[in-house]
């Protein structure tokens, strides 16, 4: 993708309480501050759950790789901070298909315990130990596995 025109923009909702889930969420407001990138040939991306105020393109702009969209958060039908970022056949979370992909290049950093440790902490609301690793691994078109720390670091 050399290029991408992003289509939708919010920004502005709040945050939620970490290990709750919110009630009486409308369902217009299940992705949170979010933004949907066209990316072309029927494809769309979306990045979902941002912080309040922290989007940082509007919609009808062009955007390139690298360039920072808004940042991670709470907002939205979520119990913890995290970045929920899905490919999909068409600019609608909820009345789409999701597409697979690969990554071009990324680092492994770091794991989680696993997936029983990261549903307590969830539903805690408490936060989850990273283990670092002793080397990173730099891995190319793939996509990350669950329970990885990955950076896009250079």
């Amino acid at each position: 993708m050399d290029q991408a025109t992003v289509v939708s923009a919010v920004d502005g909702l709040q945050n939620q309480v970490p290990g709750k889930f919110p009630k009486n969420l409308p369902v217009d407001e299940a992705d949170g501050n979010h933004v949907i990138l066209d990316l072309g040939d029927g494809n769309y991306a979306l990045y979902a759950h941002m912080k309040p105020g922290s989007v940082r393109v509007h919609a009808g702009e062009t955007v390139t790789p690298g360039r920072v969209v808004g940042l991670v958060g709470n907002s939205g039908n979520t119990i913890a901070p995290h970045l929920h970022f899905q490919l999909m056949d068409r600019p609608s979370s909820l009345g789409a298909n999701g597409l697979p992909y690969e990554i071009n290049s990324f680092e492994v950093i770091g794991k989680t315990p696993g997936t029983e440790a990261f549903d307590a902490a969830e539903s805690n609301g408490t936060p989850l130990l990273i283990g670092a690793l002793a080397a990173s691994d730099r891995v190319t078109n793939a996509m990350p596995l669950d329970q990885l720390i990955i950076s896009f670091a250079p």
